[in-house]
């Protein structure tokens, strides 16, 4: 059975390796835990301008209207949506193969899917790519995404009953990283390798890239959540203040520091962890890190990071390197946009 083959409408990568359509308008939709953010851009000559955005929160589990609701306040209707799955039925690898053609890679990796993925292969839908096709060595670098049918088809399925059809779907990860190397560059070191941490609600997303070129990805289940209850419980207040106190601690920013030291000293934990191995794996010393999503709204979070893994961090803008449309002057998007980097990756993908 050709597992590949029923995917190529679904799970695409980064944008250099898709066919370049130009549509005039896409809206990239981020369904997350607790919301659902959306961005709409369109290429405008040589930049790229967001015309609309929106966020809406998920009340319990209901999604769908979350989706709903979205929709109406952009007034959705013929722009192309596109959207992305994650957590543990999404996994990417990457993996040095003998040099061959796309065509030949995509023959061969049939018969190689259950050795890198957990799943039965009949159960999941598989795409690769080669990260290094300009190369001339021997062995090629080739990244390799799973995600189960389930996944990707429950968000098929959602989308089709608020009335739009999907015709892609990526990872958070990979949205992310497109983001990332179409807006932010870096004259001084443009080729050093450089990780990008999305803090969501309950997962953050780790990515590096060396040469413009995602060559490690891991989720780990730690969240912004985390942090805010443990603000709530120790400052006495409910969930919603905890996240108002959070983002503008003002004078008690070292009790909120304080408050989060736990979540925080997991989470860089984990992240010295993975610098580690990955300058064993490919003897490449990070540069740089990057902070985004929800929880990079914590006010102080890049000095905590800093001090502890000794590498520059910073808190990155996605909207940085995007234009707001005439009707987005007196839009509030800036306060949001450290959660919009998603759903700026996806629509990056195809306009």
């Amino acid at each position: 059975m050709n597992w590949l083959a029923p995917l190529h409408q679904y799970l695409n990568f980064i944008n250099r390796f898709l066919p370049k359509s130009r549509l005039t308008a896409v809206v990239g939709i981020d369904i997350g835990t607790s919301s659902v953010k959306a961005v709409e851009i369109a290429r405008t000559n040589n930049s790229f301008e967001i015309h609309r955005w929106a966020l809406e929160s998920i009340e319990g589990t209901d999604t769908k209207a979350a989706v709903k609701r979205l929709f109406s306040r952009m007034n959705i209707k013929d722009q192309t949506p596109v959207t992305s799955v994650a957590g543990k039925g999404a996994l990417i690898r990457y993996i040095d193969m003998p040099r061959m053609t796309p065509e030949e890679l995509r023959k061969s990796f049939v018969y190689e899917i259950d050795k890198y993925f957990p799943f039965d292969p009949q159960t999941i839908y598989t795409d690769c790519y080669i990260t290094d096709p300009q190369s001339k060595e021997k062995k090629m670098s080739v990244l390799v995404a799973a995600a189960k049918k389930e996944l990707v088809d429950e968000r098929i399925q959602l989308f089709k009953e608020v009335g739009m059809n999907l015709t892609y779907v990526t990872t958070d990860a990979i949205a992310m990283a497109n983001a990332f190397e179409q807006l932010v560059t870096d004259e001084t070191t443009p080729t050093a390798a450089k990780a990008i941490l999305d803090i969501g609600g309950m997962v953050s997303s780790l990515m590096i890239l060396k040469d413009h070129s995602p060559c490690f990805t891991r989720d780990i289940f730690i969240g912004s959540q985390e942090m805010s209850k443990q603000i709530a419980n120790i400052l006495g207040v409910d969930l919603a203040k905890a996240e108002e106190i959070k983002r503008a601690p003002a004078e008690m920013f070292n009790e909120v520091i304080q408050a989060c030291e736990a979540p925080l000293d997991n989470l860089i934990g984990e992240i010295h962890l993975s610098l580690d191995y990955f300058m064993t794996e490919k003897n490449v010393q990070v540069a740089e890190l990057f902070l985004v999503g929800g929880g990079s709204l914590l006010k102080g979070i890049e000095g905590v990071f800093e001090k502890s893994l000794n590498i520059p961090v910073k808190i990155w803008n996605p909207l940085a390197g995007l234009r707001l449309g005439a009707e987005m002057a007196s839009s509030d998007i800036h306060l949001f946009s450290s959660q919009l980097g998603v759903a700026i990756g996806l629509a990056l993908t195809q306009v």
